[in-house]
C-alpha cells in the first residue's frame, strides 16, 4: 500500500512538472495553437453574442431541419466555441486542482501497475504506456474525425497526455509492485 501512494504522489508531481515544461517554458505548443489578430474585438463580439459561460455549436442540432444543418455545414462556417464569460486566472486553486487531476490518474494507474504489471520494470511500463495509448487517442483523436476540427491541437493534446502517461509509467513501474511480489 506504501509504493502504491508513494509512486502516485511522486509520478503526480512528476506529470506536473511535465505539464510545467511542455506549456510554461517549451514554444512549440504555441506554434500549433494559433493566435488571435484582434483580441479585444473577439472578446466583444463573443460577450455581445453567447449569453453565459459554456460550450456553444454552431449552426445547433435544435436550430432546423436536417437537411437545413447540413446545408449550413458544408457552406462553411461552423464549430465549437469554449466560453469563459467571467474570465479565469492561472491562480493557486487551478494548479492545486491541476495536481489533483494528475493524482487521480497517477493513483488509477498504480492500482492498474499493480493489478496487471508485468515483473519487470519493462512489462510494468508497458501496462502504463499502453493504457495512456489508448485514453490519448480516445480522448483526443475523435474530435477531428466527429466535429470536424482541424487536427493540430488535437494531435498536440495526443501527444501531451501520451507522454504524461510515459512520464507517470517511468515513476509508477520503479516505485509500484506487482500484487503479491
Amino acid at each position: 500500500m506504501k509504493s502504491l501512494v508513494v509512486g502516485s504522489v511522486v509520478a503526480a508531481v512528476a506529470m506536473f512538472f511535465w505539464g510545467f515544461l511542455v506549456w510554461g517554458v517549451s514554444p512549440f505548443p504555441y506554434q500549433v495553437l494559433k493566435p488571435v489578430a484582434d483580441v479585444p474585438a473577439l472578446q466583444q463580439a463573443l460577450k455581445a453574442t453567447l449569453p453565459e459561460t459554456g460550450v456553444y455549436l454552431f449552426p445547433h442540432p435544435s436550430q432546423g431541419p436536417e437537411e437545413e444543418l447540413q446545408k449550413k455545414v458544408s457552406e462553411g462556417a461552423f464549430g465549437r466555441v469554449v466560453f469563459v464569460r467571467e474570465g479565469a486566472t492561472m491562480g493557486g486553486a487551478t494548479f492545486g486542482l491541476g495536481y489533483l487531476h494528475n493524482l487521480v490518474t497517477a493513483l488509477l494507474l498504480a492500482l492498474l501497475v499493480r493489478q496487471a504489471g508485468g515483473v519487470t520494470y519493462g512489462a510494468r511500463l508497458g501496462t502504463v504506456v499502453l493504457a495512456g495509448l489508448a485514453g490519448a487517442i480516445y480522448s483526443n483523436l475523435g474530435k477531428p474525425i466527429w466535429y470536424f476540427d482541424p487536427w493540430g491541437a488535437h494531435v498536440l493534446d495526443f501527444a501531451y497526455d501520451l507522454s504524461s502517461y510515459v512520464v507517470a509509467g517511468l515513476v509508477l513501474a520503479k516505485l509500484v509492485k506487482p500484487e503479491g511480489r
